[in-house]
């Protein structure tokens, strides 16, 4: 039901009169939500204003929008004025009292048992491959098998081995030797806090806490910084990546520890991903330390070739980000090869000839993989169709895979070849006379005009006189274009 005039002037009437939201709701039949926003657009007083500390605009609210202008935070502005309103009583007591009429139900109670498991599945397949959000609490805790000690995430594990590496000693968070202290907030509260590790050889600097972050949350910095005012005759350092709080950069210290570590955790190789290596007395089933074996990277071990890799290595991010799977690839096989567009004369340029690939997993689904779009792109598909249309009477198994044939010059002559010191230029004019559908030889190409560009580029401008056998001339110049794109000419 939508609004009419009599429905919202009974409605405006019956607010007038201080009725609730609900009652006038069962009157007028609308909804609360609509009464409530009815409530907000024709009754609140808004002639009330607050004035920006900057620019002296008077607001309903000062917002980040509107402090963007200033290229100010809206923390910096209550920081820089404090005691200001940023909005108006009446704007404040409507957001306060505004209630959603959905609030505290489940999608069951809003939607029903049927539309509600619908919806719930769309949003879960969304979230197949994203990465997590940015401040998601992504620290993998548990204790290492290799140092012996327990960390709440993977920096701390690997700041753990950096002192193992270099034969230093630490002390662990849950250590007795490492002691618990109290801080004494502004409003008076007493917060205990205990540092992540102490450096006691002073492999950063003896006797130092340190404070291991991969994201800084306020609530830490404030602990962070009440124990460097309360206790200044202590150090504490801030191990991360965050340049506004480290002290030591974690960025530095993987570049140099990570590769002389093997035990080194990452992305792909962590306490949850290879808990056999990290996690102390686990027992890793038969069947996944088979699978492992064979397995290594998810490719079969008798996949050597680089190429097939890169091609098996397309099917599993497939899989991984479109449809939230692991898988191992057992066998990649080569079906079609071209250098040309299907319909088209001109052959493949770049690195690659279009390729049509096989991929089988050991559950044995099968996958293909090809780049008909772009020699360099290749993409994953389920079914074959798409790439069987364009190798229909357009294959040649004869080239090369993985990486272009080698050049040909079909165009031009031996003589011309072995004797021109521009073997790349005349590369180019062999690719634009197969673009133009010419198909006599060169048999003479020579130089006959040059002239320096006006900002000294390293190619000057050029013409060449292309003659070829059957007598016919065409010129090759980058005269009114880039000195490094060449055109043919019929005259100069």
């Amino acid at each position: 039901m939508k609004w009419n005039e009599k429905t919202k002037t009974e409605a405006i009437d019956l607010l007038k009169k201080s009725v609730s939201c609900d009652e006038i709701a069962k009157i007028v039949g609308m909804s609360k939500a609509s009464v409530t926003l009815l409530k907000a657009q024709s009754i609140n007083d808004y002639s009330e204003r607050v004035v920006c500390q900057i620019c002296s605009q008077k607001l309903k609210q000062i917002t980040h929008r509107h402090l963007k202008n200033h290229d100010m935070s809206f923390e910096d502005y209550i920081s820089k004025f404090p005691g200001v309103k940023t909005c108006t009583d009446e704007k404040t007591k409507l957001s306060k009292n505004f209630e959603h009429p959905n609030k505290g139900k489940t999608y069951m109670e809003i939607y029903g048992e049927d539309e509600s498991i619908k919806k719930k599945k769309k949003i879960s397949e969304k979230q197949i491959g994203r990465a997590s959000p940015k401040f998601a609490g992504t620290g993998i805790s548990g204790t290492r098998k290799d140092t012996g000690m327990f960390a709440r995430s993977t920096y701390e594990a690997n700041v753990d081995r950096i002192f193992q590496f270099e034969n230093k000693k630490i002390i662990g968070e849950f250590d007795e030797n490492n002691s618990r202290e109290e801080l004494i907030s502004i409003d008076g509260e007493i917060i205990s806090y205990q540092p992540d590790r102490v450096d006691v050889d002073g492999l950063f600097e003896k006797g130092a806490y340190l404070e291991i972050k991969g994201y800084m949350f306020p609530e830490d910095w404030k602990k962070i910084c009440l124990f460097r005012q309360q206790y200044p005759h202590k150090k504490l350092l801030v191990v991360s990546n965050d340049q506004c709080y480290l002290d030591i950069s974690y960025k530095e210290l993987k570049l140099k520890y990570s590769n002389q570590i093997p035990l080194w955790e990452g992305e792909r190789q962590n306490y949850k991903t290879r808990p056999d290596l990290y996690k102390v007395g686990y027992i890793e089933p038969e069947e996944i330390a088979r699978i492992r074996k064979m397995y290594p990277d998810n490719i079969h071990v008798n996949i050597t070739n680089l190429h097939e890799r890169f091609i098996a290595q397309k099917c599993i991010n497939f899989n991984k980000v479109s449809k939230g799977a692991i898988v191992n690839i057992k066998s990649v096989r080569l079906l079609a090869m071209s250098d040309k567009r299907k319909g088209a004369s001109r052959k493949s340029s770049g690195e690659y000839n279009y390729e049509m690939w096989e991929i089988v997993t050991d559950c044995g689904n099968i996958f293909y993989v090809g780049n008909i779009e772009k020699t360099t792109l290749f993409y994953c598909y389920e079914s074959d169709i798409k790439l069987k249309d364009f190798f229909e009477d357009n294959c040649n198994m004869g080239l090369s895979c993985g990486k272009k044939h080698c050049q040909t010059y079909e165009l031009i002559s031996d003589d011309v070849l072995n004797h021109s010191t521009r073997i790349e230029l005349l590369k180019t004019l062999n690719s634009a006379l197969l673009h133009k559908g010419i198909k006599n030889k060169v048999v003479k190409f020579i130089m006959i005009e040059s002239q320096t560009s006006k900002n000294m580029a390293l190619n000057n401008y050029e013409t060449w006189e292309v003659t070829f056998d059957d007598n016919s001339i065409l010129y090759y110049s980058n005269f009114n274009n880039p000195t490094n794109v060449y055109h043919i000419r019929k005259t100069l």
